[in-house]
This record gives structure tokens, sequence and C-alpha cells, in this order.
């Protein structure tokens, strides 16, 4: 059976499906996905989730994301045996389970990797990282112009939508001008400006769907990374908001391509 347009399969050697909610780039430094597949050979169908369209995107809420995965996954049929999601994807993943529960009767398994919620600062540090990844294109007073100016917006704008906004209007006036630098067309500049806007949106619009309840079932993978996931929150508050809490001496980065982590997931699942 073909895999529908809002997932990506990692593998298909099992019946049953097992969902992935996270925003996967060529080059980003966290592991994703796919690594964590190689590590836990599954015995189940990995599928994960991709953003729609720039032009679909225009307009979309966070319930509309989850929507337009949980539908595609329906009309597959196969049984969901779990849903997982990095960092602030187990915000959609806590929402996802619990529309497909409504459907299949049975609630999936719900399992997140330093979940967290869709914040300004977290959002403002992958912009940042963003940018001093584009080193090589940008010119070392364009790097800082961005920094200043997202520091800026992070003390003047506390809606993180707006912020969102800002932020992707400082990406394009930086980026484009280093896109045009090397020669790239206004064509494929707006796309990759476009493709930044789909990230920036899916962090954002995390903050529409409200994971209070579903997170009281998840089993959290947390890494020990002190910015990241449970990890900023006081033992109670943490163990307050998730059902459980595994730890594993290693960086937020390196979660989904530990092989402990891949072991004990693999085990939920079995």
């Amino acid at each position: 059976m073909a895999v529908p347009g809002s997932w990506k399969s990692l593998t298909s050697d099992g019946k049953d499906l097992v969902l992935a909610v996270d925003f996967a780039v060529t080059g980003r430094p966290q592991a994703g996905f796919p690594e964590f597949v190689a590590l836990a050979h599954p015995q189940f169908s990995l599928w994960e989730t991709l953003p729609p369209a720039p032009e679909e995107d225009a307009g979309m809420t966070g319930a509309d994301y989850v929507e337009r995965w949980a539908q595609d996954v329906l009309r597959d049929g196969r049984p969901v045996r779990a849903v997982m999601g990095y960092c602030v994807g187990a915000v959609y993943a806590a929402a996802l389970a619990e529309r497909i529960g409504r459907s299949q009767g049975e609630t999936p398994v719900l399992i997140g990797f330093d979940p967290e919620l869709p914040r300004r600062d977290v959002v403002c540090h992958h912009f940042l990282t963003t940018m001093e990844g584009m080193s090589g294109l940008l010119k070392p007073e364009e790097i800082a112009h961005a920094q200043q100016a997202a520091g800026q917006a992070l003390t003047d704008e506390g809606d993180i939508k707006k912020f969102g906004e800002r932020l992707l209007e400082i990406f394009r006036e930086v980026g484009g001008a280093a896109f045009a630098r090397v020669g790239l067309d206004a064509k494929r500049s707006e796309e990759f400006v476009a493709t930044f806007g789909l990230f920036l949106h899916f962090f954002v619009r995390g903050s529409d769907l409200d994971p209070t309840a579903g997170w009281k079932s998840l089993t959290a993978m947390t890494s020990a990374t002190p910015t990241s996931g449970l990890n900023p929150l006081s033992e109670a508050d943490r163990a307050a908001r998730v059902a459980k809490e595994i730890r594993f001496p290693v960086e937020h980065a390196d979660l989904l391509r530990t092989p402990d982590v891949a072991t004990t997931v693999t085990g939920l699942l079995s």
C-alpha cells in the first residue's frame, strides 16, 4: 500500500503502524527517527510526519496539522500501536494519539523524546543555530545583525506566533541577501525561505494544542541537556507532567541515536 502524502515511511517491517512526529531537515545536528530505526530494527511499520506544501500551509493551525496526519493514517486502515514525538513533536503526538484512539477504539502508546511545550526562547535558539549554520554563506556582520534582531524580537514580542513571523522576516532579509550573492534566483531563494517558514510554523502552531491530558499517559525519554524537555522543571513538576520518565546520560541531540534509548523504546512497544 502506498504511503500517503503527509507521511514518510522509514520502515515497513510489520502490519502495525507506529507514528513519529518530528520536523526532519537534512543536516540538522539533532539525530532523527531514521537514526532510531537503524538502531531499533523495529518489527513494525514506522511513519514520520511530513509538513504540508507551503501553499497549503498558509492559515493552518496545530489542530489542522493533526487532522491532516490522522486522516491519512485512518484511510490506511492499519492499527496504530504507538505515537512518538520529538521535542515539540510530542505536543502534536498527544493530540494525534487521542484522535487515532477515538477512531480505532484504543489509544496508542504515547512516547516523547525530551517532550516540551513551544517556547519563544527555544525557537529563538533554533533560529540562531540556523544562522550560525549558514556561516559559509553569511558574512559575520549579517550573522551579528540576525542575532541582534532576534534578541530584540524576543524582548518585544510576547506572542509566540507573532514572534515566529518576526524571525521569518529576519531570515528572509538576511538569508535572501546571501542567496542572491551566491547566484540563486528569486524563486529558488523563496523556496529556502518557505522551508524555514514551515519549520517555524510547525514549532509555534504547537501552541494551539494543550497536551496536558495526553501527557498523563506519556513515557518520556529524557536527555541530560539542562535546557531540554522536562529538565528545566522541578522534580515535582516533571513527575506531575508525564506518566513515566526514563533518563539517559546523553545530550539532547543524541537521544535518537543512542542504543540504550532504542532498546528501551523497542521494549515498550513489544
